[in-house]
């Protein structure tokens, strides 16, 4: 049985929406991840944070999956996730939302925003950075719009953190990191920033869009 879809496309960008626990709404979510820890690691945290605001009758409902994979195989996956899911159940897929987490790196451009458009025809929210995840940790603390290579990334966010007042040497496996970002930067500066950064880039493709990610979307989707 094929799955029918369940997510309208959406439009490249979003009024902004305040963030408010107490306005979020509830449904089954799935977030599919490139990597097997970062990713896997930060928006647990989120989904963490956000559901001790809330009661048990009105917590997110949220799986989260690592692939190991990358742009379009990490993509095409999710049909067959959500095929198995099918069979099994013998029901429509049972997701409200389906976001689709992966960076830029060094993969050629075609691949990135062909990734990209196949998440959008498809009804899945693409969570893109370019060049990586760890640039949406950077605009925690500061806004940043010029070319930096990921290489960087590292140095600069112990910098900010240490300015912050934490001495911290980052791993791509901090399971706290979600929390170390909110309590030494800014979870709503982070989004405002990355907001005005991808609205700057609104004619480029993604993969001329550097420094830019769209992991803001995910908190405009859940706040909404």
């Amino acid at each position: 049985m094929r799955s029918k879809r369940i997510c309208s496309k959406r439009n490249l960008e979003r009024k902004p929406r305040k963030v408010n626990t107490l306005n979020q709404k509830n449904g089954k979510i799935l977030i599919v991840c490139e990597g097997l820890e970062t990713e896997k690691n930060y928006f647990n945290g989120a989904i963490e944070e956000i559901n001790r605001t809330r009661d048990n009758s009105n917590k997110l409902n949220v799986q989260i999956v690592g692939k190991g994979m990358n742009t379009i195989s990490l993509v095409k996956s999710i049909d067959d996730l959500l095929n198995d899911i099918d069979e099994s159940n013998n029901r429509i897929v049972p997701y409200e939302k389906i976001f689709v987490v992966f960076d830029k790196d060094s993969f050629k451009a075609d691949n990135f925003n062909n990734a990209i458009t196949i998440c959008n025809n498809k009804g899945f929210i693409p969570l893109w950075s370019n060049q990586a995840i760890e640039y949406w940790f950077l605009l925690h603390f500061h806004y940043l719009d010029s070319k930096m290579d990921r290489t960087l990334y590292a140095n600069k966010l112990e910098e900010y953190f240490k300015n912050a007042g934490l001495n911290y040497k980052y791993r791509k496996n901090d399971k706290d990191i979600y929390s170390k970002l909110t309590r030494y930067g800014s979870l709503e500066q982070a989004i405002k920033n990355a907001r005005n950064i991808h609205a700057i880039h609104i004619n480029d493709t993604p993969a001329d869009s550097e420094s830019c990610t769209t992991i803001y979307k995910f908190f405009d989707e859940i706040f909404a």
